[in-house]
């Protein structure tokens, strides 16, 4: 291979992407390449290397004792540590044969020296690196649209007229500028009329043409900077049923953003579920719409979105169906005279692909409809239609445990907490619930009942508390993986293993605190804000957290293409090495979690 060649090859792989020029010219210049035979020992424990290897092609693997503790495969590098401590604390045994570069330790250490950011890929602390390997990785194939700000799409002129000039001066000014909206100054306000509006109000409702604009405008408008992400602007749109954006830069109005120039600047790279859900006149319409939203995921994924926007857009999505799903199915009466929830990983939105229902119907007290059993059926068998699995505990809308008037909840959460009548496993799903359609307010005084309830109920929280030690975090003693020898050969739960413990002992704090938000890193963030987390700490914690969800995703969609049933097992072989090092990382992180919940609820006391 020629120096040229050294140079690509070495230039993609951490941390040598952080190099200068003129240093990766160094490292290709010194690198030679050598061949080692199916059971060679490169590097024998005790001994100190004379090199750093680069593996082209071949396995290594890592042993302590006999015990296998880590593999590295092609881009993989090994044994940086033993370089810097002077000698190696395990054996490299050659599994496959290998082709490798070799950089001598002298040129190592020099890049140590003289590269800050080359150094603290080895010597920053876990949150740092976790943080920065995860960026990384993440913006190594991120597509151009991810990125994409506001300014990049097509911004209207900000044209207005006065708020005391006439209807019909203001279409006459449209007319001429071939616009379907204008902007209505009132003041220092801004506000906007666009041709719905006059539809509504003039057609419609009769409004005077010769009267003021100003009283048929929308003021309050909201506004983003041009710096701001495009798809953050879509999201904005969604969440507010809007069409239109003022657009601000240094201070100053750029101009309006619309809807459907931004749908069309991202219309060649995704299909956006947004616009079939807001169009969507019927359920099969509807359900077209949910199932593109696999495809969109895909998309996100295999462009390097973060997890933690994945799970935001994909919560927006699935509450504007839930939304439109129940005005489908539901007379408006049982609409403003109830509250449709959802609980568990959909109520804290980091859910990505369509799992287990749970959902419920609360009513208001009072309120009686004769049909609520059908429609509550109807409900899980449009969801099912959906691609919503039931729910094996028939957490579900049409169970009447989960469809009954406020008042019955109150009584639940009073067992719940007061009794412990019931698994309390049902009130942590309650917990994370969120309203879907309807009145929000329902949930709203029934969590206010169940925060009234516990007040310092110490008991009940060491209680609620205990499963995050219900299953063994997946990492044994030196530092490997811990997998299954049988059904899941290979392979480690990773939700079991180290996302339940998290996002269950955050829950427990958050409810002890009193903390209504749901997301677990919005509760972590919360959990800091009142000084129960150390910042590095819940750094950390938001990191692993993310990471692992990421994992999980990644080989639920692998089985998605290969048109298998989706879990949470995943495999660790198949992980390269800095994403193993990553998953290590994390689970240790879990293990320090679980021992802060266990001293902070006493968990070692109860049983």
């Amino acid at each position: 291979m020629s120096v040229l060649e050294h140079k690509s090859f070495i230039s993609g792989i951490p941390p040598f992407d952080r190099l200068q020029e003129h240093e990766i010219e160094a490292v290709a210049d010194a690198m030679d390449i050598a061949y080692f035979k199916k059971g060679e020992k490169l590097i024998q424990r005790g001994k100190s290397p004379d090199a750093l290897y680069i593996i082209i092609k071949g396995i290594v693997q890592e042993l302590r004792d006999e015990e296998v503790i880590s593999v590295y495969a092609s881009q993989d590098s090994f044994d940086a540590i033993s370089l810097m401590e002077g000698q190696s604390k395990n054996d490299f045994l050659v599994l496959e044969e290998l082709i490798c570069y070799t950089l001598p330790k002298e040129i190592f250490a020099t890049l140590l020296q003289n590269n800050t950011s080359f150094q603290e890929f080895y010597y920053q602390d876990l949150s740092k690196r976790l943080a920065s390997l995860i960026e990384q990785r993440n913006n190594k194939d991120l597509a151009s649209f991810m990125v994409a700000k506001i300014q990049d799409a097509y911004i209207h002129p900000p044209l207005s007229v006065d708020a005391s000039a006439t209807v019909y001066d203001a279409v006459q000014t449209m007319t001429h500028l071939k616009a379907n909206f204008i902007l209505v100054q009132r003041g220092t306000e801004q506000g906007i009329i666009t041709d719905k509006d006059l539809r509504d109000h003039i057609v419609l409702q009769r409004y005077p043409i010769d009267d003021p604009v100003g009283n048929i405008a929308t003021f309050n408008l909201i506004e983003m900077e041009a710096e701001d992400f495009l798809l953050h602007a879509l999201l904005v749109m969604i969440r507010s049923s809007i069409k239109h954006l003022i657009i601000r830069k240094h201070g100053e109005v750029l101009g309006v953003l619309e809807q459907i120039d931004l749908l069309s600047y991202l219309s060649n790279h995704t299909r956006l579920v947004a616009v079939q859900i807001d169009r969507a006149q019927n359920l099969e319409q509807l359900k077209a719409a949910s199932h593109n939203m696999m495809k969109m995921i895909q998309s996100f994924q295999a462009n390097g979105m973060k997890i933690k926007y994945m799970m935001e857009w994909v919560r927006e999505l699935n509450q504007q169906i839930f939304k439109k799903l129940y005005a489908l199915l539901a007379p408006p009466a049982v609409v403003e005279n109830s509250c449709l929830i959802v609980m568990g990983s959909e109520g804290r939105g980091e859910q990505i692909l369509k799992t287990d229902q749970d959902n419920a119907i609360i009513l208001r007290d009072g309120f009686v409809y004769d049909k609520m059993d059908q429609l509550a059926q109807a409900l899980t068998d449009t969801l099912l239609d959906f691609g919503y699995p039931p729910c094996p505990g028939r957490i579900m809308a049409n169970n009447p445990y989960w469809c009954k008037p406020l008042q019955e909840f109150k009584e639940h959460i009073f067992q719940w907490v007061i009794e412990f009548q019931e698994p309390l496993m049902n009130l942590a799903i309650f917990c994370d619930a969120v309203p879907m359609a309807g009145d929000a307010s329902l949930l709203e005084e029934a969590k206010t009942y169940l925060y009234d309830r516990l007040q310092d109920h110490q008991t009940f929280f060491s209680h609620f508390a205990k499963p995050v030690l219900a299953f063994e975090t997946p990492l044994g003693f030196f530092a490997n993986f811990i997998v299954e020898k049988s059904e899941h050969k290979n392979a480690l739960d990773i939700k079991k293993g180290g996302i339940f413990p998290v996002v269950h002992g955050v829950r427990s704090l958050a409810l002890e605190h009193r903390i209504l938000k749901t997301n677990t890193v919005e509760r972590i963030k919360a959990l800091t804000e009142k000084e129960v987390f150390e910042k590095p700490f819940a750094a950390d914690l938001m990191e692993a957290l993310c990471f692992m969800v990421s994992l999980r995703l990644r080989f639920e969609l692998e089985k998605v293409t290969r048109n298998e049933p989706y879990d949470n097992y995943i495999k660790p072989t198949k992980l390269n090495k800095l994403e193993r090092d990553l998953l290590k990382d994390s689970f240790k992180i879990v293990n320090s979690f679980k021992q802060f919940i266990t001293y902070h609820f006493k968990l070692d006391r109860v049983t």
